[in-house]
């Protein structure tokens, strides 16, 4: 799992060129997003989301016991594609806090996955 805080992070994922590029531009779009509406003034290269309301991209069938635990505290899933992949997008309430999960198709287990279908 790879927790997303700072532009760095997203760069971090580009770098590994093994996530397709349309999926990583809307994990992108997501931080982009979350910096405009909580930036106090700083540039982009300063700007950290916090831990309790961070953006998750989970990277193997290790993570689905993030999800597990994290299963009653699910506000919304979104099922998507971006150039014929498909990936989830969770969020998930803690505290007030909202936190987004992406995952593509095919990533955790596969009965977890089709739950999250329903």
């Amino acid at each position: 799992m790879k927790i997303i805080q700072c532009i760095a992070d997203i760069e971090e994922l580009k770098s590994r060129s093994t996530i397709p590029l349309p999926y990583l531009n809307i994990i992108e779009t997501e931080f982009f997003e979350w910096f405009e509406a909580e930036s106090n003034g700083e540039p982009i290269i300063a700007f950290r989301l916090p831990t309790h309301s961070c953006i998750y991209h989970l990277e193997d069938e290790q993570d689905t016991s993030f999800i597990a635990n994290q299963i009653l505290k699910i506000e919304f899933v979104e099922y998507e594609t971006a150039a014929d992949r498909k990936y989830f997008r969770l969020g998930l309430m803690n505290e007030h806090e909202m936190s987004i999960v992406f995952f593509l198709e095919g990533t955790i287990e596969q009965r977890m996955e089709e739950c999250l279908k329903r």
